[in-house]
C-alpha cells in the first residue's frame, strides 16, 4: 500500500501580521488583568490631593461666618425704637409743664403788680378830682372806685390767662420742634444703619464672589487632573483598539498543510483486527472464564503465527 497524505486547512493572518495580532492579544490580556487604581491613589503618587471636589476657600469661609454673625443692625434697631417712641408721644399737660419756662409765673406776677400799681395811681388821681369837686366819699366816688378795682381784677386775669396761653403755645411749638428733630434724627440714624448694613453685606458678597472664583479655579485644576487620570487609564485600551482595527482590516490567508504518512503494515492491521475481535468476544470470554473453561482467539493466534 502507498503513503497516505492528510491535508489540514487553517485560515488565519499571514505570518507578518500574525506577530502583531499576538502582541495585541497579549497586551489586551495584560491590560484587563492589571489591578484597578483609583483616582485618589493615582493623584497622591503625583503629589496631588486626590480630592474630586474643591473645598471652600478661606474667603468663602470668612463670608459664611460674617453672614452667620451679622444679625440686626444696632443703628437700625435704635432708630426703630426711637421712631416708635416719638410716634407714641402726644402733647399734653405733662409735656406742657416740661417745656414751659419755670419762671413764667414770676413774669406774670410782675405784670399783674404793674397793673395794680397803675390802677392805684389812677385811683389817687380819681380821689383828688373827687375832693376838688366836693364829691370825695360820695356814692359816685364809691362807684368809680369799685369799677377801677373790677377793671384791675379783669386786667390781672387777662394777664394771667394770656401769659399762660402764650407759654402753653410756646411749649407746644417747642415740643413739636423737638418731635420733628427726633423724627429726622432717627430717620437719618436708620438710613445710616441701612447704609452700614448694606456695606457689610456688600463686602461679604464680594468676599464670597472672589472666594467662589478661587474655588472654581481649584475645581478646574482637579477636573484637569481627573481628565489626565482618565486619559492615562484608557491609553492602553486605545492603543490595543487602534492596533486591533488595523489587524482586523487585513485579509486572512489559507495556512493549510499537507502531512504524508506511510500506510499501516499487515502486522498493525492484524493487530487491529485482533483487538476488534477481542473486544467483541470479551463478554463471552468472561462468562467462560467464570465457568472454568479456556478461551482461544484463533484470529489472534493466526496473526502471531505469521509474524
Amino acid at each position: 500500500m502507498g503513503d497516505v497524505t492528510t491535508q489540514t486547512n487553517t485560515f488565519g493572518f499571514a505570518p507578518p501580521i500574525a506577530d502583531y495580532a499576538n502582541r495585541a492579544l497579549g497586551a489586551a490580556g495584560a491590560a484587563v488583568s492589571s489591578p484597578y487604581q483609583s483616582y485618589a491613589d493615582w493623584a497622591k503618587q503625583r503629589g496631588l490631593s486626590g480630592d474630586q471636589v474643591a473645598a471652600f476657600t478661606d474667603l468663602q469661609k470668612g463670608a459664611f461666618t460674617g453672614v452667620q454673625n451679622i444679625g440686626q443692625d444696632p443703628y437700625s434697631q435704635t432708630a426703630a425704637q426711637g421712631l416708635q417712641n416719638v410716634a407714641g408721644t402726644t402733647f399734653g399737660q405733662p409735656q406742657a409743664e416740661q417745656y414751659m419756662s419755670p419762671y413764667i409765673q414770676n413774669v406774670l406776677d410782675s405784670q399783674k403788680r404793674d397793673a395794680a400799681r397803675m390802677s392805684a395811681i389812677q385811683g389817687t388821681q380819681q380821689q383828688a378830682q373827687a375832693a376838688q369837686a366836693g364829691a370825695f366819699g360820695g356814692g359816685r366816688d364809691a362807684i368809680m372806685r369799685a369799677e377801677r378795682e373790677r377793671n384791675l381784677a379783669l386786667q390781672q386775669g387777662d394777664i394771667q390767662a394770656a401769659g399762660m396761653q402764650n407759654a402753653y403755645t410756646n411749649a407746644q411749638n417747642q415740643f413739636n420742634a423737638d418731635q420733628n428733630r427726633g423724627l429726622q434724627g432717627y430717620s437719618q440714624l436708620g438710613s445710616q444703619g441701612q447704609n452700614l448694613y448694606g456695606q457689610t453685606t456688600g463686602n461679604l458678597n464680594l468676599q464670597n464672589a472672589y472666594g467662589t472664583q478661587q474655588q472654581q479655579q481649584g475645581q478646574n485644576m482637579i477636573d484637569v487632573a481627573q481628565q489626565n487620570y482618565a486619559a492615562e487609564q484608557n491609553y492602553p485600551y486605545k492603543q490595543i483598539g487602534f492596533l486591533s482595527d488595523i489587524i482586523n482590516k487585513q485579509p486572512v490567508s489559507n495556512l493549510g498543510t499537507n502531512i504524508t504518512q506511510p500506510s499501516p503494515s499487515a502486522i498493525s492491521q492484524l493487530g487491529g483486527l485482533a483487538s476488534i475481535y477481542y473486544g467483541l468476544n470479551k463478554p463471552k470470554d468472561a462468562l467462560r472464564s467464570a465457568a472454568g473453561g479456556q478461551v482461544h482467539s484463533g484470529l489472534a493466534d493466526l496473526a502471531l503465527s505469521r509474524m
